[in-house]
């Protein structure tokens, strides 16, 4: 067998159809887990060994570094021999190298530079500074997200302004000419001017735009649904309305809108390219049939995608498994009992737990450290390792230890209150000539600093002398909560910014990670202790651990076993004020993703009640988690006296069986309580209101219930002394 009959052998129907595609554009429809990594560099492989192209003629293009090597090491695996010639890349690679070699036509200079985030931000704060834009109007990182997405958009500066409609949108447009204007000063440019400024260049020099269509005769674009518009334009501008284009993509997986991918340049490829062929790859290799079930249900509500049936390669397995759990305590004691009951037969590298967002890592994190379980954190940071968590940590050290030089030097940067370098400098000498720690010689207000540097630190120490009388009288919960509120540090964090969104969303788990802590007995010395303890080099283990991850950082991931966690309205999907129908379907996608992501078991979980900013709220089922039909679900552990969660959530087609049955609410007992206490029986309290058992431990004078009450959370109770009232 030839090298071409042995590289078509190892595909299936529809893969073939893509790989053998002659001429002109195709698109092709890869589903989850249907080989789109394999259609791709096969039909590079094909083209070469056909003789169709030569490699310098191939272009190909994707959004990472790591898929590009990949790519590229597969082609020339199966091709026995060297890309030498072509381009197999990023976006922004393709681009950059095009300026360097053009700088002059794309009117940069020789050596232009490449402004990385850190100096991003520096030069927008520099804007905001010499603008005059307080940060509370405007932060920073809001600042840089929208000219970012203004980019995106392919808007310029002046555009923005002859269209901005409010205050905000021609102050961003201000702050976007002045921040290019720091960038021409700076000889820089930064991402999005990398893919706008190949853009420009093709668009004005029509000879090189001929010389470069002429070379890369055959075009391939990986994850086509999270193209921009310039990441499009420019897949254009280089193949024209008939090119040798192959994209790659699926609509159901486009979750990037926040950064600017349009939907839109998958869904209306036909029309972009006259003519184009469309390829769907139907069968899925990745994923258990019910688990794709599951998923195919909840994506098939979105109305802005094209019909797709998946079916599984690899047959059976086990039920989608949902699990109702009491609070977020509850939810990842469930998930660790799991983890703990699949260590044997599945590798803890093999299991992911996916959120939302990154808060919700929270109370998986501790409960893992717990039992000494090894996890990493997904292209993230571990959560008390998060720079606004360890801003707020500083502070709470301060108010424990008041010499904390290492806390000192953190907390009295954030928010900035105009204490720099030259001021540092004065405290450090100070402290060494007085031979004091350097919080002493900063509240001895050293004569050398300037009056704004000596009244900035007089507040400071004024604000940790007031949290300090309140801790010494206030729960650590309260204690938080008012640092957040009084020292600015949330309030830093006010803009709708994603990012900001995001960082806001990490103090109120702190807040609610000390109101545990209050819960438990403990006061803010023991909270801070148990924090140091979390955040040891311990819980940092090396090989097999399990993963914590966003939604968003699981894409191009797959696991034996997946948790979705935090099914609940509002959470997933995410609600937020201005949310319309492109959202939902966005947010839908994400869990289609992290759905797909499973290969033997999936477990979908949500709390009756979470802990938002200290405060318990009642938590109602995602409607996602509505979608997946009750016949590919093992269990729906809703607990008695839950009439709202017994309605919502469709009763089991049959009961779990096996080892499954125990995997219920505070892991019920199976064999009656002589008394008749049993998980899930509702009662009520005569101080805390009506409640549901969730355990029941130990028998005759030895009984302790643990009760859930709407009202006053988890409790435990002797029943001989709660009197309790069955329901």
């Amino acid at each position: 067998m030839d090298r071409l009959a042995k590289l078509l052998a190892d595909l299936d129907d529809e893969q073939k159809q893509a790989v053998t595609h002659g001429e002109g554009p195709l698109l092709v429809v890869a589903g989850a887990g249907s080989g789109k990594t394999r259609v791709l560099t096969y039909r590079i492989a094909w083209l070469l060994g056909k003789g169709l192209a030569q490699p310098h003629e191939v272009l190909a293009v994707t959004f990472t570094n790591k898929a590009a090597r990949e790519m590229a090491e597969r082609v020339e695996k199966l091709v026995g021999g060297s890309l030498r010639g072509g381009f197999v890349g990023t976006f922004h690679r393709f681009a950059l190298q095009l300026l360097r070699n053009h700088p002059a036509e794309a009117g940069l200079p020789p050596r232009f530079a490449i402004a990385d985030e850190d100096e991003q931000r520096t030069l927008i704060e520099r804007v905001l500074k010499r603008l005059d834009v307080p940060s509370s109007r405007m932060s920073p990182r809001a600042a840089r997200s929208r000219i970012s997405a203004a980019k995106n958009a392919m808007a310029t500066p002046e555009q923005l302004a002859a269209r901005a409609r409010g205050g905000d949108e021609r102050l961003i447009a201000e702050l976007y000419e002045a921040y290019q204007g720091e960038l021409r000063t700076a000889a820089a440019v930064d991402f999005d001017d990398m893919l706008l400024g190949a853009v420009g260049l093709l668009e004005r020099e029509k000879g090189l735009r001929k010389g470069l269509a002429s070379r890369f005769r055959w075009i391939l674009v990986d994850e086509y649904q999270d193209t921009n518009l310039a990441q499009a334009q420019l897949v254009w501008l280089l193949g024209g309305k008939q090119p040798n284009l192959t994209a790659v993509g699926d609509e159901d997986q486009s979750i990037y809108r926040w950064r600017g991918a349009e939907i839109e340049n998958i869904l209306n490829f036909e029309a972009t390219y006259p003519g184009s062929r469309v390829v769907t790859l139907g069968r899925n290799y990745r994923s258990a049939e019910p688990i794709l079930q599951a998923a195919a249900a909840v994506i098939a509500h979105n109305a802005r995608r094209r019909p797709k049936k998946l079916s599984s390669e690899v047959g059976q397995g086990a039920p989608v498994a949902v699990y109702l759990a009491a609070d977020e305590g509850d939810e990842a004691r469930f998930v660790a009992d799991e983890i703990e009951r699949l260590r044997g037969t599945v590798s803890l590298g093999e299991i992911a737990v996916l959120f939302r967002v990154n808060a919700q890592s929270r109370s998986f994190e501790a409960e893992l450290v717990r039992r000494t379980v090894p996890y990493a954190v997904v292209a993230g940071t571990r959560f008390w390792e998060r720079k606004e968590v360890r801003d707020a940590l500083a502070y709470l050290r301060l108010l424990v230890v008041p010499d904390d030089v290492l806390a000192f030097r953190r907390a009295v940067h954030v928010p900035a209150r105009g204490i720099g370098q030259v001021a540092m400098e004065h405290l450090e000498a100070a402290a060494v000539a007085w031979e004091v720690s350097l919080p002493e010689a900063a509240r001895r207000l050293p004569e050398r600093l300037t009056p704004r540097a000596r009244l900035a630190l007089g507040e400071f120490f004024r604000l940790l002398g007031e949290l300090q009388t309140l801790a010494g009288s206030a729960p650590a919960v309260e204690v938080v909560r008012q640092l957040l509120e009084r020292s600015g540090l949330a309030a830093q964090y006010a803009t709708e910014d994603e990012e900001d969104r995001a960082r806001r969303a990490n103090l109120d788990q702190l807040v609610a990670a000390a109101a545990e802590a209050v819960e438990r007995g403990l006061d803010l010395t023991g909270f801070l202790d148990e924090v140091a303890l979390l955040t040891d080099a311990d819980a940092r283990r090396e090989g097999e651990a399990v993963q914590l991850s966003t939604l968003h950082a699981a894409k191009g991931l797959e696991f034996d076993v997946v948790f979705l966690v935090g099914m609940e309205d509002g959470l997933l999907p995410l609600r937020r004020e201005g949310n319309g129908e492109a959202d939902e379907e966005e947010e839908r996608r994400l869990a289609y993703v992290g759905m797909t992501r499973a290969r033997r078991r999936l477990f979908l979980t949500l709390a009756r009640v979470r802990r938002v900013n200290g405060q318990l709220l009642s938590g109602r089922p995602s409607p996602f988690l509505l979608e997946v039909p009750r016949e590919v679900v093992e269990e729906r552990t809703a607990f008695a006296g839950r009439d709202a969660f017994r309605t919502h959530l469709p009763r089991p087609s049959r009961p779990a069986p096996g080892p499954s049955a125990d995997t219920r609410i505070g892991r019920q007992q199976r064999t009656p309580h002589p008394d008749g206490w049993r998980p899930g029986l509702k009662v009520r309290h005569a101080t805390f209101g009506s409640g549901v058992i969730l355990q029941v431990q130990g028998t005759d004078a030895q009984t302790r219930l643990v009760v859930f009450f709407d009202r006053a959370g988890r409790k435990t109770l002797i029943p001989s002394l709660a009197k309790l009232e069955r329901v």
